[in-house]
């Protein structure tokens, strides 16, 4: 396909044909928008066409054109996201770039024109050595730019005001501030990116352990105070946060978490926290927006693991620095499951099952009752049933960790009180089935038997497993008689 026809086609034409291309044919086609986007010679919608682009883009990560505002975002490129930060995240937001970016480049001076005109030329003529160049003087021009604006910033309300009004909104405040610091360290930055090329890491061995280490110092002796910065961005590209400890136990001669809150390593630990109190937030608004158990399970299971491998790796006091926020977030957790996982989903699970009546219809005694096992067998909420009670034995495993053995505990015998009442009251009622309706009670029975079987084990589902096919037996050779 030319490039050029893309003018002519909409959103969801667009949409389908980059579903139909292959990786290779991706990758050019970006290449060939983001280049006429540089130097426009074609009538076309770049940043609609670019953005249709973005999922197919994040997941096969191809060679993108340098273009000097990809160039700017490159050191802090990790620590983008699409969705709005939370206040204490240290992600940045997509959406404070393009303002942050004109401010820059409209306030840099000359020295600024030049370095993005390089940057450019480079890009055309795909000369990397220049295009390094050119984009190392860019970081430095910024960052200098960014701290002369906070700073100027600071005189007063009228100035800070203004300079909100410049970036659009006061909430590209905070981004623009923490923007500056990485640019500072930004050729470090770029050294780990190409030292780890591939994100995220997966784990630090004890030669990249070694290797962060020496940057660390060496920024530590040319640019005191920014060594946080520098582990925030090594921070962003981990898979597990808790790797990162790694490094600061290597690093601090201090023995735990009270002693170390004097050092420049106090901050880090505190980001790392901060990550996981993300994943506890995602674990309450999955709650809140009643999102299914697995999907909280695979939340809590990730917190449990972050938690664990943390306190392992170093010596975290509940009366330190991170020992209290770690516990804070555990609180959280064991608040949020006791309120979904083992709080509505048990009842969830019951409601899904015959249910014990106590009379229907006129007459009385056990005549004016049918057999709870000939009640319709829903194999559609039985299967979610089943879903929900694997949630629920799992996270009761890892319990302990989340601080939530208590209503664990309480959840899993009642669930196991019930499915037991509802087995034996199916159990008993057999006697008074029609021989239509035997097939049905053995799927109502096995439904319960696998259910008592995944909360509590195979002894007791196994018991009532073998009461009801005996009284299932029983029943078919009379019926047969």
């Amino acid at each position: 396909m030319k490039v050029e026809n893309a003018a002519n086609m909409g959103v969801s034409q667009l949409g389908d044909l980059f579903e139909s291309l292959n990786s290779s044919e991706i990758a050019r086609f970006t290449r060939a928008i983001e280049s006429d986007r540089a130097d426009p010679k074609l009538p076309l919608p770049h940043e609609q066409i670019l953005q249709i682009l973005r999922p197919r883009l994040a997941s096969l990560k191809p060679e993108r054109y340098p273009t000097p505002m990809r160039q700017f975002c490159d050191p802090f490129e990790d620590l983008l996201t699409s969705a709005p930060p939370a206040e204490n995240s240290i992600r940045i937001s997509r959406s404070s770039l393009m303002p942050i970016w004109k401010v820059v480049e409209t306030s840099g001076g000359p020295d600024m024109t030049k370095a993005i005109a390089d940057i450019e030329k480079a890009a055309a003529k795909r000369d990397q050595d220049m295009l390094e160049q050119a984009e190392r003087r860019m970081w430095k021009l910024a960052s200098v730019c960014i701290a002369q604006e906070i700073e100027n910033s600071l005189n007063g309300v009228k100035t800070e005001r203004a300079l909100a009004t410049r970036l659009g909104s006061r909430s590209h405040l905070r981004a623009f501030e923490e923007i500056g610091k990485i640019l500072n360290v930004a050729e470090e930055i770029t050294q780990m990116r190409k030292r780890f090329p591939s994100a995220p890491i997966r784990s630090l061995g004890t030669a990249d352990i070694s290797w962060l280490r020496d940057r660390f110092v060496e920024i530590s002796q040319e640019k005191p105070g920014y060594e946080p910065v520098y582990l925030l961005a090594v921070l962003a590209r981990l898979l597990r946060p808790s790797e990162l400890f790694k490094l600061i136990r290597v690093l601090s001669s201090k023995a735990d978490d009270r002693t170390i809150s004097s050092t420049n390593l106090a901050t880090t630990g505190d980001l790392i926290i901060d990550l996981l109190a993300e994943t506890v937030t995602e674990i309450e608004q999955g709650v809140g927006t009643g999102k299914g158990e697995y999907h909280i399970l695979s939340l809590a299971r990730w917190y449990a693991s972050e938690f664990t491998r943390i306190t392992r790796e170093f010596n975290i006091r509940k009366d330190g620095r991170w020992g209290e926020k770690l516990l804070e977030t555990r609180r959280r957790v064991s608040k949020a499951l006791a309120n979904t996982m083992f709080g509505a989903s048990p009842d969830r699970i019951i409601d899904a099952l015959p249910q014990i009546e106590t009379k229907q219809g006129p007459g009385s005694g056990r005549q004016g009752v049918r057999p709870i096992f000939a009640q319709p067998f829903d194999e559609e909420k039985v299967l979610a049933a089943e879903q929900s009670a694997e949630a629920i034995a799992e996270t009761a495993r890892i319990s302990h960790v989340l601080a939530a053995q208590s209503s664990a505990t309480k959840a899993v015998v009642e669930l196991k009180k019930k499915l037991n009442q509802i087995g034996r009251a199916g159990v008993d009622g057999m006697g008074r089935l029609d021989a239509d309706e035997l097939d049905n009670a053995q799927r109502n029975l096995m439904a319960i038997v696998r259910l008592l079987e995944i909360i509590d084990g195979p002894e007791e589902a196994d018991l009532l497993r073998r009461r009801g096919m005996n009284a299932l037996r029983a029943l078919q050779g009379k019926k047969a008689s």
